[in-house]
C-alpha cells in the first residue's frame, strides 16, 4: 500500500521518499508556520521531498547523477518547502487580529521550488559559500505561493528579514490572519547570505592568523556541492598556500589562494620582506625563528629581490620626504647650530662603512646622514671629513642657514672649516673632552707611582663641563680651567686677571679633599696632562651650550639597525641608516615616563666604564613606530603600484665599487687547484 503525504492539499503519493515526521520535527514544524504546540498530526504521518529544499538532503547530487537510488534526509532538516494552509475549526484558536473573514475562496496552485541558487561571498576566499541555514528563522520560505482546497483557510504574513546580516535576528511573532484566502512568501525572508558587501582592506592591514596546515586542508576534504571527498592539491610560492580541490563524484572544481597578489606578487611575501627590513631585523634571525616554529617562510633570494627592487626605493623616497620637512622647518626658523659625528661599523681602522650624522641640535632631530666607503677616499681615516664636508655642503645648497657647528676635535674638519667656512664658528664637544681626558688620567692611576690620581678623575671632567658652561667667552673658559692645577695642590688663588681664585668656600674637616703635594711624581703628571699646549688651545673652542650627547645616544640606537657583526650592502647599509634615523626623530621628543599614581621613574645602572660606580637615569615613555606603517603604506598603495619613479629616485645613489675591486681576482679553479694541492 501506497502511503500518501499528510501535508493538507498535496495528498502525493511518495513512495521511496517519504520521511516519517518524528516528535522533534514535527515540533519545529508547527512551530515554524505558527501554530499552537498541541496541535496534532496523525501518528504514521509522512511527508514527501516536495516539501524540503535541497540542502536539506546529504546525497541530492549524488542521486540526480544517477550514485545513489535513495535520498539520504539530515538529521536536522525540517519540511518548509510549500507548506499547508492549516484547516482551523473553529477559528477562534487563533490570535484575534481585527476582524475574521468567515469565508475565503481556495485556489488549486501548487508550486515547486526551484533550485538554489548559490552566490559567492566575499567574506571569504573560496569560489563557493555552501547555504547555511540560520538558526533564526527555522525554515527557508519559498519563492511561489502554494494553495489547497479549503473552506475557511489562515493566511501567515512573514515580515521581510535582512539578508547581509552577521548576527541571526530572533525570530518575529507573525501575524494570522483569514483576510486572504492565496499564501505567498517573499524570496526576502530567506535566511541565505548571498551578497556581503565590506569596506575593501588594503593587505598591509589585514589581520593574520597562524593556521596549522591539517586544520586548513579539512575544510577542502568534502565537496561544498554533493559533500562527497575531494581531491586536494596543495603548492607553495614563499609564504603563499595554493589549494586546488576536485570532487570525484559531481566534478566540482575549487581553486583557493591563502592571500591575494599585489601586482603579481604575493602580499605575504612582499609583507614580510618589508617586515624585516622596515624594523631592522636580520633576514637570518627571522629566518631560524620561522624554520623553529616550521612557519613556511621565504628564500633569502627573494628577499634581496624585493629589497633590491621595491623596498630600498621605498625608503629612500620616503627619507627625502622627511628630511625635506625637517630642512624647511630649520631654514623658516633662522640660524641653525649643527652637531656632527661619524660612526664606522667595525672598530679600528679597518671600517668599510662610515656614516656622518648631522643633527640640528636646537630640535634634536636627525637632519642628514652621509655614508662614506673607505676606498672612495683612500682609507678609513679620511672618512669623516669626507662624510661633514658632504653633508654640510648638501645642507648649505638647500638653504639651511648654518651659524655653529659642535663637533669632536677631528683636525680634518677643523682645518676645513678654518680655510674654507670661516664665517661658521666651530665648537668642540665636551663629552668628547671630558672622555679624552679622564681616559688618559685612568691610564695615569694605574702606575703604582701615581695611584692617588685616580681620585680626581671625576672632579677634573665635572670641572670642564663647568668651565664650559659657566663661561661667557673662551679665554674665561681657558682660565677657569688652568685653575684647576693648583686646586689640586690645595692653592685656591690664581695669576689669572679672568678668574683670580676658586668660588667655593674654604674647605674644612670632611670638604678637605686629599691634596697632591708638589713636585711629586702624581702631581707633576697629571698637572702636564691638564696644562698640555693643545689641551688648553682646544678648551677656548669648548661649546658652551650645546653637547653631542644627542648623536651619541644615536648611533647607539645605529647598532639596532646595523649591527656590526653582520655585512651589508652600501644601499642596505643607507637605507638602514635612513630607517634609524626616521625612528630617532618620531621619538626624540618622549615625554618622562612617570607611575600611576604621577611619580616620575628612575632607574639605576652601573656602566661598564664606570668600573662598578652607578648611573641615575630618567625613564621615558615606550617609543612609537608611525614610520613602519607609513613605509607599509607608501609601498603597498603607490611603489608596487608603479615603481618606475621610484626606482628611478634611487639608481640615482652612486655606489661605490667594491673593496675587491681595486685587486685582481685570479680564476677560481686554479685558486680551488692551488688550495687543494697544498693537502
Amino acid at each position: 500500500m501506497v502511503k500518501r503525504c499528510s501535508v493538507v492539499g498535496c495528498g502525493g503519493s511518495v513512495g521511496l521518499h517519504s520521511f516519517p515526521l518524528d516528535l522533534e520535527i514535527r515540533r519545529q514544524w508547527l512551530r515554524a508556520i505558527g501554530v499552537l504546540e498541541n496541535s496534532q498530526l496523525p501518528p504514521g504521518a509522512v511527508v514527501c521531498n516536495q516539501h524540503f529544499t535541497r540542502d536539506s538532503f546529504a546525497n541530492m547530487m549524488e542521486f540526480e547523477l544517477g550514485y545513489s537510488a535513495r535520498l539520504r534526509l539530515k538529521r536536522e532538516a525540517v519540511p518548509t518547502v510549500a507548506l499547508p494552509r492549516i484547516r482551523c475549526s473553529p477559528p477562534t484558536l487563533l490570535p484575534h487580529h481585527g476582524g475574521l473573514q468567515s469565508e475565503a475562496k481556495s485556489t488549486q496552485d501548487v508550486g515547486c521550488q526551484t533550485d538554489l541558487v548559490i552566490c559567492k561571498n566575499a567574506l571569504v576566499q573560496a569560489h563557493v559559500k555552501p547555504y547555511r541555514r540560520s538558526k533564526a528563522t527555522q525554515f527557508r520560505a519559498p519563492s511561489r505561493s502554494v494553495s489547497c482546497d479549503t473552506g475557511t483557510v489562515t493566511e501567515i504574513h512573514l515580515p521581510q528579514s535582512p539578508r547581509a546580516a552577521s548576527t541571526p535576528l530572533k525570530r518575529p511573532r507573525y501575524e494570522v490572519s483569514v483576510v486572504d484566502p492565496s499564501f505567498h512568501l517573499n524570496d526576502s525572508a530567506s535566511s541565505v547570505n548571498c551578497s556581503s558587501s565590506f569596506t575593501e582592506v588594503h593587505p598591509q592591514k589585514d589581520k593574520k592568523y597562524i593556521v596549522y596546515e591539517k586544520q586548513l586542508l579539512g575544510l577542502f576534504r568534502r565537496c561544498p556541492v554533493c559533500t562527497g571527498r575531494c581531491v586536494v592539491n596543495t603548492t607553495t610560492v614563499g609564504t603563499l598556500l595554493r589549494v586546488t580541490q576536485q570532487c570525484s563524484c559531481c566534478e566540482h572544481y575549487n581553486e583557493w589562494s591563502s592571500q591575494p597578489m599585489v601586482n603579481s606578487i604575493p602580499a605575504g611575501n612582499l609583507q614580510l620582506c618589508a617586515a624585516v627590513l622596515f624594523t631592522g631585523s636580520s633576514f637570518s634571525q627571522i629566518s631560524k625563528f620561522l624554520g623553529a616554529f616550521n612557519v613556511q617562510g621565504l628564500s633569502k633570494q627573494s628577499f634581496c629581490r624585493h629589497q633590491a627592487k621595491l623596498l630600498i626605493p621605498t625608503v629612500s623616497w620616503q627619507w627625502q620626504l622627511e628630511q625635506a620637512d625637517i630642512i624647511q622647518e630649520a631654514t623658516e626658523s633662522g640660524p641653525v647650530t649643527l652637531g656632527g659625528d661619524m660612526r664606522a661599523d667595525s672598530p679600528g681602522h679597518s671600517a668599510k662603512y662610515g656614516s656622518y650624522t648631522m643633527m640640528d641640535l636646537k630640535r634634536n632631530k636627525v637632519i642628514d646622514i652621509q655614508l662614506v666607503q673607505s676606498n672612495e677616499v683612500g682609507n678609513s681615516v679620511r672618512m669623516e671629513k669626507e662624510g661633514f664636508v658632504r653633508s654640510l655642503s648638501t645642507l648649505l645648497e638647500r638653504g639651511v642657514d648654518v651659524q655653529q657647528v659642535v663637533t669632536d676635535r677631528h683636525t680634518g674638519v677643523q682645518k676645513y672649516l678654518r680655510e674654507e667656512k670661516k664665517e661658521i664658528s666651530h665648537y668642540f664637544d665636551p663629552w668628547h673632552m671630558g672622555k679624552g681626558i679622564g681616559k688618559k688620567i685612568e691610564e695615569l692611576g694605574k702606575r703604582k707611582t701615581t695611584q692617588d690620581v685616580r681620585l680626581w678623575k671625576q672632579s677634573v671632567v665635572n670641572h670642564l663641563y663647568w668651565s664650559a658652561s659657566s663661561s661667557s667667552s673662551g679665554q674665561e673658559a681657558v682660565a677657569k680651567w688652568t685653575s684647576v692645577a693648583n686646586h689640586i695642590q690645595n692653592v685656591h688663588s690664581h695669576d689669572n686677571a679672568l678668574f683670580p681664585s676658586c668660588l667655593h668656600a674654604p674647605l674644612d674637616g670632611e670638604q678637605a679633599r686629599q691634596w697632591l703635594k708638589p713636585s711629586t711624581a702624581s702631581c707633576e703628571k697629571l698637572t702636564a696632562i691638564l696644562l698640555a699646549p693643545r689641551f688648553v688651545k682646544d678648551v677656548e673652542k669648548i661649546s658652551p651650550q650645546y653637547h653631542t650627547s644627542t648623536l651619541e645616544a644615536f648611533h647607539s640606537l645605529i647598532i639596532r639597525f646595523t649591527p656590526k657583526s653582520q655585512v651589508f650592502s652600501f644601499k642596505g647599509m643607507l637605507s638602514r641608516l635612513q630607517i634609524a634615523a626616521m625612528h630617532y626623530n618620531e621619538n626624540a621628543a618622549r615625554s618622562h615616563a612617570a607611575t600611576a599614581t604621577g611619580e616620575l621613574r628612575y632607574a639605576v645602572v652601573y656602566p661598564k666604564y664606570k668600573h662598578g660606580d652607578y648611573t641615575v637615569r630618567a625613564l621615558k615613555t615606550n617609543p612609537t613606530s608611525l614610520y613602519v606603517h607609513k613605509l607599509m603604506d607608501l609601498l603597498f598603495d603607490s611603489v608596487v603600484v608603479d615603481p618606475l619613479p621610484y626606482q628611478e629616485y634611487s639608481d640615482k645613489i652612486t655606489v661605490p665599487e667594491p673593496l675587491c675591486a681595486q685587486f685582481q681576482r685570479p680564476d677560481k679553479r686554479d685558486a680551488v687547484s692551488r688550495h687543494r694541492s697544498r693537502f
